[in-house]
């Protein structure tokens, strides 16, 4: 059982009742709050050696990336974020002096998006991990889920893809912005942000929607940092673009008619923020068809399977 089919089993095991509107298997949970509100609760951790690397990360880095992605998982549901608490584990080998740099390069980021840490605790371990929960909140009618891709729908992601491993996983800006135009202009029927890589969050999209895909391969943005791993390899470069992980950026569906709208509107918000049309919604099956240039191809292999704790 991997993690995601156990995630599966929690979910039947786990029924959710009363104020619960999104429970387990999305990027966040939603509670209903009142009428106009919905609280956004979603919780991550890090840990040494599986997210980062003491020896070639500094504490700064660490600190921010571990507000980033949960961050990105509040963006993936359309929401704005309100408020963290956070627990650290602390091994023998962290000093107070490396913990109060973890601080400083989580609080500039939290600063950068107005959000204050309320509370936390700390522990001892083994290793170092830092595990946070983040609040926001949202308009019921703008929620987002992964569960509502529809036959006919593009596909579409922001950024560009692959290579994190060089820079992007501990540099990236959470698409918070994006994310909240998104849910306020267009209301994308689906959304997810890219965390363990395109075909398996895309595969959760589908799974959730029970529908299929069919991507064009030659639409896949790739990133500087995946062509430079890659000493210009192409087909290894797109490998990595659709299976590395850690980009953090949104994947998305939204209608023919709303793709119109949304083409017109992003141009002026962000010019310096790619969007791209890499497919469609097509089939009942939660499979993802392969094209290139129009034409059906075989799938392409992939760097990895995507990334899973188990």
């Amino acid at each position: 059982m991997n993690e995601f089919s156990f995630i599966e089993y929690l979910k039947k095991k786990i029924r959710s009742t009363g104020r619960v509107c999104v429970g387990i298997g999305d990027d966040a949970a939603v509670l209903s709050v009142d009428k106009e509100k919905r609280l956004v609760v979603s919780t991550d951790v890090i840990v040494e050696n599986v997210d980062f690397k003491l020896k070639t990360m500094s504490p700064e880095r660490i600190g921010r990336k571990a507000l980033a992605v949960n961050l990105s998982d509040i963006a993936a549901m359309g929401a704005m974020p309100t408020a963290f608490v956070i627990s650290i584990g602390k091994p023998a080998h962290i000093t107070t002096s490396w913990l109060k740099r973890f601080y400083n390069g989580l609080l500039v980021l939290a600063k950068q998006y107005d959000i204050p840490c309320i509370g936390g605790d700390f522990s001892r371990s083994k290793e170092f991990f830092a595990s946070i929960t983040i609040f926001g909140e949202i308009s019921p009618h703008q929620l987002v889920k992964r569960s509502g891709a529809k036959s006919g729908d593009w596909i579409a992601v922001t950024g560009s893809l692959g290579g994190s491993l060089l820079r992007h996983h501990y540099d990236f800006t959470p698409r918070i912005q994006e994310g909240s135009l998104l849910a306020r202009c267009v209301a994308p029927s689906a959304m997810i942000d890219i965390s363990d890589g395109l075909v398996q969050d895309l595969s959760h999209i589908l799974e959730a929607s029970k529908v299929g895909a069919a991507l064009d391969l030659e639409k896949i943005p790739i990133s500087l940092d995946a062509k430079k791993m890659c000493f210009g390899n192409k087909a290894k470069a797109l490998s990595r673009a659709l299976s590395d992980g850690e980009d953090f950026e949104l994947l998305f569906t939204v209608s023919s008619q709303k793709k119109k709208i949304l083409e017109n509107v992003w141009k002026k918000k962000f010019p310096k923020v790619p969007l791209t049309w890499i497919g469609k919604i097509d089939g009942e099956k939660p499979m993802i068809h392969w094209r290139c240039h129009g034409k059906t191809t075989r799938a392409p292999r992939l760097s990895q399977k995507g990334f899973s704790h188990f």
